[in-house]
């Protein structure tokens, strides 16, 4: 009877999947988690696809195993993936190097294929899974996956698709899918160890795996430790901050120690005499160019067979990093000679009182009340690169997915997600209104309400006002939450001469909680958690489905659709085509068509929860030549309410070809045009000739109607007093004198981009009588990338250096190109146990953007101390190529000390070559890539 009721059960679901399987306008879903070929022999799912035993039909695909993992040292999954073309914002670089760039806007190192989506954006257009599920993404000003949250040692394969996904994935797959693989089954116990080290730097991790295979299930735990030092800008030559204009290359900063003093906008006279006009200089080699970073990251698996119909995969796992940067306690004040009150003609203009500082030094030869501007370093009193910047994450999810065999060949699998993220980011400073107060206050008439920013340190409350000084932070914290279900059903619903036509479909909710929260300007150290947080939440529901048909024996046709019902801004469709024909066993044709999108986080919605609007007396942006009678701006900020999805249509071609035992030959051409990307407008005058559409402007005033339109449309609560602001200070409302510009800044669908290019791959694998060779090349060949700021702005090619002048405003757009080739060779040779590999890895050189005395328009080198406001002597970056070398030892043993243990080496750019050097004011000294230098990296692993 038992029996009877469960083959029931099955051939009910299986009608009405089989129906299910039919109806119009079904969408997919995330394929579901992608197993390993171990174990069971059972068929598996593959990323690009929700059919099981089958490969997704017209893409192409990259997979990266565990010899790979092994040979890049690499001791994150980001670190991995620095190894691959495609991933062009990794490749030839140091991941952890961006998370010290501005952590305000960079919470995560995310993995950005074809580069489609800017690396301050707040998501992502690289859709990261893993095990094809996705997890909530961490981050304050920026939802994105951290692929690090997997120990290294846990990780099977990666799997990167470079065609659209969504598809097959829904939002965030526009440039491709990199789906993170672990082991789904382990047996034993294995450790493994990597200490690295180059010049004033070093790296180590430890990673455990235990497990035990009991043939109808397996389970296992891992767990990674990892820690990297920071380096220093100190530490390495090529990076610098000069006036690359100036005879000897003079540092730019000013804020050293000992400081300098600026008397009015020109003079500068060198601390302490004061008598030198020769300002001293410095550059910021006390700030990390690699912050200080350190991770935890476990992770466990269940798999059991619960009976011959129905198998179990339960998973659950935790990760942790923080980083810190640091720099100095460094900057400039105000500090006046003389007392003066405060002047209010409030709309249009007002200035606060100010007060002698106790400890004003007059300049030899200048005014003994000049107002001066100080420039002074606190290393003398807090040490240097004390100020820091720290970031960091926690995160954790758990997940369960059954698969039920339902007979004829057809299989349901059911996914429940869950993880939880928690993520924060504090940048100490100065607290701005103490900076005034000690320098120009009412109380720093005093010794003890002052401090002497001359000598910092040597004033009788110095130390303490210092301490008040610093006690402040900028600080931001965001939580999310994601919970996923999913139910997909597949299998036969009958034969072609070419074989079995493939069908799956299913359902899929998703529900995305997400809280953060800013701390106001000024406020001390820990006023974060009395911040109140800002909640966002959505829901998603999807219906998917695809069918893949062998026509005939060589031709093979797919097409999967995927509709995706958003709780905020609506519905989205989107569908994928696929053809693959094989006129001969080694030579296979490839094509496909799809629609992606991206759509918008929840950072980019909570912008409207903080929209701002602002009268100012000034002028904040004015073209060159543009001479305007009226003063005065109003601006709009924050983020449009109306944000839509990011859309890109996707194709590409493509062949893979095996003519010779062991040799493999692979090309692809792509295509991909983004359009409605998600920007705020330019914050300078470029915003007339990129953002024509965000600023309104009339040199005799603007109207008062067309004013009052823009700030009613606004919807903010203040519109109604900063409209009757602005209309008291309007004598005549045909032309407002007291309004030059309107200026929308809110974020919006303003960017497009559009590139097509080629990817390519040859290898070669032969055996010797001691072992084997192997040779191999690929890259990533960019042809085209163009790109526009906004509507109406002028479309930009981005592999070229940029230098024209812009209508409306008659602006200067300058921008240098970007390397067109990345590409990496590598040469190995196998001798019984032993391994030895070289790997080039080369990204091309690209033209710049000339600006000095010879160009137009002209960069000339300032001549009074200040340090060059912008140039670039350049005319091209060169190639930055780096060697990395691979060794590997198994021991040949059989006894249970020695067997299984391996030994490697890494030697990572052993020519210690530096990145090519990039002249630009107000730059770093390179580009083209990073390196931590020649870094040498010993590893140990052993399995019992």
């Amino acid at each position: 009877m038992k029996t009877l009721r469960t083959t029931e059960f099955r051939r009910a679901i299986l009608a009405s999947a089989a129906v299910f399987a039919l109806l119009p306008n079904l969408a997919l879903a995330q394929s579901s988690a992608a197993e390993e070929p171990e174990g069971d022999g059972s068929e598996i799912v593959v990323t690009g696809t929700i059919l099981r035993g089958a490969a997704p039909v017209g893409s192409n695909a990259i997979t990266v195993g565990q010899e790979k993992i092994a040979e890049t040292g690499a001791t994150t999954a980001n670190e991995l993936l620095t190894s691959v073309p495609q991933v062009t914002n990794l490749f030839n670089n140091v991941p952890q190097s961006r998370l010290g760039v501005a952590v305000n806007q960079i919470q995560v190192v995310r993995p950005n294929l074809r580069n489609l989506a800017g690396e301050t954006s707040s998501s992502s257009s690289t859709l990261v899974m893993f095990d094809g599920r996705r997890i909530a993404p961490v981050g304050v000003t920026q939802n994105a996956i951290d692929p690090d949250i997997l120990p290294p040692i846990a990780i099977e394969r990666v799997e990167v698709v470079t065609d659209g996904g969504s598809a097959t994935y829904g939002s965030d797959a526009v440039g491709g899918v990199i789906n993170f693989i672990t082991r789904k089954r382990f047996d034993g116990l294995k450790v493994q160890a990597h200490y690295g080290i180059a010049d004033n730097y070093k790296q180590y991790d430890a990673s455990v795996i235990a497990g035990k295979d009991w043939g109808s299930g397996s389970a296992y735990i891992a767990y990674s430790y990892q820690h990297n030092d920071p380096l220093f800008a100190r530490d390495r030559d090529f990076i610098k901050d000069v006036d690359w204009l100036s005879p000897n290359l003079t540092p730019r900063g000013r804020s050293c120690t000992p400081g300098n003093v600026r008397v009015g906008s020109a003079a500068f006279f060198a601390l302490p005499g004061l008598t030198s006009t020769t300002p001293n200089s410095c550059d910021y080699r006390n700030n990390s160019v690699v912050p200080e970073s350190t991770r935890h990251s476990g992770l466990a698996r269940l798999h059991q067979e619960l009976s011959p119909w129905l198998t179990v995969d339960l998973g659950a796992f935790y990760g942790e990093r923080k980083s810190v940067s640091r720099s100095d306690y460094a900057g400039s004040v105000t500090v006046n000679g003389a007392s003066q009150p405060e002047i209010d003609f409030r709309p249009f203009f007002f200035q606060p009182a100010s007060f002698r500082n106790f400890y004003y030094t007059p300049v030899p030869g200048q005014s003994a009340t000049a107002s001066q501007t100080v420039f002074f370093n606190l290393n003398s009193v807090l040490g240097a690169s004390t100020n820091l910047s720290r970031s960091s994450f926690k995160e954790w999810g758990a997940n369960a997915e059954f698969q039920a065999d339902l007979g004829g060949g057809w299989q349901l699998r059911t996914l429940f997600n869950y993880s939880n993220s928690d993520s924060e980011y504090h940048i100490g400073g100065f607290n701005s209104t103490l900076l005034n107060a000690f320098a120009s206050g009412p109380n720093s008439v005093t010794a003890a309400g002052a401090i002497n920013f001359y000598n910092p340190g040597s004033g009788t409350s110095d130390l303490a006002n210092i301490q008040q000084l610093i006690n402040t932070e900028s600080a931001g914290q965001g939580k999310e939450e994601l919970f996923n279900l999913r139910a997909i059903v597949d299998g036969t619903l009958f034969t072609l001469p070419g074989g079995d036509v493939k069908v799956a479909a299913g359902y899929e909710f998703a529900r995305d909680n997400f809280r953060q929260r800013i701390v106001a300007a000024n406020l001390a150290v820990g006023a974060l958690a009395n911040t109140p947080f800002v909640p966002y939440g959505r829901s998603v529901n999807s219906f998917f489905g695809e069918v893949q048909a062998p026509v005939i024996e060589q031709v093979t046709l797919s097409a999967s659709v995927r509709h995706d019902r958003f709780s905020d801004f609506g519905n989205t469709t989107n569908p994928k085509f696929g053809i693959s024909i094989k006129p001969v066993s080694w030579l296979n044709l490839r094509g496909n068509y799809s629609t992606s999108f991206n759509a918008p986080s929840p950072v980019d919605q909570l912008g409207v929860f903080t929209n701002t609007l602002f009268a100012f007396p000034f002028n904040a942006f004015v073209p060159a030549g543009v001479t305007p009678a009226a003063s005065g701006t109003v601006a709009l900020q924050g983020s449009n309410p109306g944000l839509l999805p990011q859309t890109a249509k996707t194709w590409s071609v493509g062949f893979d070809m095996d003519p010779l035992e062991g040799v493999h030959v692979s090309a692809s051409y792509y295509n991909v045009k983004f359009k409605n990307i998600i920007g705020t407008p330019a914050p300078n005058a470029t915003i007339f000739a990129l953002n024509p559409n965000n600023v309104i402007a009339n040199v005799n005033g603007v109207p008062l109607a067309t004013i009052t339109s823009f700030i009613n449309a606004s919807g903010l609560s203040s519109a109604a007093a900063t409209l009757a602001t602005v209309t008291a200070g309007c004598a005549n409302p045909t032309n407002c004198l007291n309004v030059y510009e309107l200026v929308d800044f809110r974020k919006g669908n303003i960017g497009s981009v559009n590139v097509d290019g080629i990817d390519f791959v040859a290898s070669y694998r032969g055996k010797t009588g001691f072992g084997g060779f192997d040779l191999g090349v690929s890259g990533n060949y960019a042809l085209n990338r163009t790109s526009q700021a906004g509507v109406g702005a002028p479309i930009v090619n981005e592999l070229i250096a940029t230098n024209i002048f812009v209508q409306p405003g008659n602006v200067s757009l300058q921008r240098n190109g970007s390397s067109r080739l990345q590409l990496q060779a590598t040469a190995g040779i196998d001798v019984g146990s032993f391994r030895a590999q070289a790997t080039l890895n080369h990204s091309s050189g690209y033209a710049t953007y000339r600006c000095d005395a010879t160009s137009t328009p002209v960069c000339n080198a300032t001549t009074n101390g200040n340090p060059s406001g912008s140039g670039q002597p350049q005319d091209r970056v060169g190639a930055f190529n780096t060697v990395n070398l691979f060794f590997k030892y198994d021991v040949p043993a059989e006894s249970g000390l020695l067997r299984d243990l391996q030994f490697t080496l890494n030697v990572n750019n052993v020519l210690d070559t530096d990145p090519p050097v990039l002249r630009a004011i107000g730059g770093s000294g390179y580009a083209n890539g990073f390196t931590l230098g020649r870094l040498i990296q010993f590893g140990v692993a052993k399995k019992f």
